[in-house]
Parts: structure tokens; sequence; C-alpha cells
């Protein structure tokens, strides 16, 4: 298993802990699998998976989970597979995301794990 960041632009990521449950065109995959033999495509792969978040998170990632689980709004998401300063990290591009589901441990606090559901994958 490789390491996940959510980029969260301007130079900020929060790891994650895990990205699970891949699945573009209803075809489930392993993440790093996938991200090392992706070839892309001309047409759009609809999809979902699942990301895991870890204790230590972003102040910027609150303003994120927002905007993500606004069910009025789709947003372009990047997840990195990698160390984020290296530039042999791989990025897929989630577009038109929204929050399928998330999952809470306490109402008050940022979800545990976000459910994305998303328009088309790019691995970049």
């Amino acid at each position: 298993m490789g390491t996940y960041h959510l980029d969260l632009g301007d130079a900020q990521t929060e790891e994650l802990d895990d990205v699970i449950n891949l699945l573009v065109d209803g075809d489930e995959f392993d993440v790093d699998a996938f991200v090392a033999s992706d070839k892309g495509s001309d047409e759009p792969r609809r999809g979902s998976l699942i990301i895991v978040r870890n204790d230590e998170r972003n102040a910027a990632a609150g303003r994120w989970v927002q905007a993500v689980e606004d069910l009025t709004t789709e947003q372009d998401v990047v997840l990195i597979v990698g160390d984020p300063a290296s530039p042999e990290a791989r990025r897929l591009h989630l577009t038109k995301a929204w929050a399928a589901t998330s999952f809470h441990e306490d109402e008050d606090d940022d979800p545990e794990a976000i459910a994305l559901a998303f328009a088309d994958i790019a691995v970049k």
C-alpha cells in the first residue's frame, strides 16, 4: 500500500490513512495497481472511492470537506499517491466529484471517511 494525500491547493496537503473501494465503470480496482497501469481514456470513466482520513488534519481540510459535502456543487479533487514533494508522485484527478456519503463518529467533527463519486478519473 502506498501513501496518499489529499491535495488542498496552495501547496497544502492532508495525509490520508487509506484510499479504498475504487470502482471505475463498475469494476473494482486496487488503487496502487490502477495508478501503475492506467493508460487513460478518451471517454469519461465514472466511479467512486473512499478516502479514509487520519487524526492529523490540516485546517484547510475543513473548508474542503464543507465544499465536497455540499451536494449542490461538484469539485475537482486531486489525490496524491506517494510523497507530495516527489516529482515521481502520481496524481489521481477526480473530475466533478461530490461526497456520496460521509462517515462521522461525532456529527461535530470532520468525517472519518468520505465516499466520493466522480464523473471522470485520470492519472497524471
